[in-house]
């Protein structure tokens, strides 16, 4: 079994509405995006952290194999999202997971799609919209790795 495979509606959904109801992301309305879950954590082992998700430019051989009817040039970006994260998430953290990730796409003055890093560990516009609950990352990201260590736990106990 791949450790990648196809997003369902629901989590396209979810960047759908951001993209379209969201005056932050008017840039990106044209850039097509694929949405790739990922089955395998990815842990920054120094600071134990989960990524829960991230984005990329689609490269010249991802945008041809992405080519379709719809997709005639490809994909300009791919979205990945740790399935388990996603799982753990509840609606307004798999909001703001997507949110975050849409925050590095722009639209430069050529109209080329590209990415950007962050103004501070998060963005700075973030930071602002969820100032209701500014630990919400750490918290998932605590639950994920808890989750994450038992998973390892139980595989060792079953060998």
């Amino acid at each position: 079994m791949s450790r990648y495979y196809e997003a369902d509606d629901s989590v396209i959904e979810v960047m759908n509405k951001l993209i379209y109801e969201d005056n932050r992301f008017n840039n990106i309305k044209a850039a097509t995006i694929k949405v790739v879950m990922d089955s395998k954590p990815k842990i920054d082992k120094l600071n134990g952290k989960v990524t829960f998700a991230y984005i990329k430019n689609a490269n010249e051989v991802e945008r041809f194999l992405t080519k379709s009817g719809q997709e005639i040039e490809g994909v300009d970006y791919i979205l990945f999202i740790n399935d388990l994260v996603w799982e753990l998430a509840d609606n307004k953290n798999k909001k703001r997971i997507v949110s975050h990730e849409l925050c590095h796409t722009f639209l430069d003055d050529k109209g080329n799609f590209k990415l950007v890093k962050h103004d501070i560990e998060d963005f700075y516009e973030e930071v602002k919209i969820n100032e209701d609950d500014p630990m919400w990352g750490q918290s998932l990201a605590t639950i994920a790795m808890a989750k994450i260590d038992q998973i390892k736990e139980d595989s060792k106990a079953n060998r």
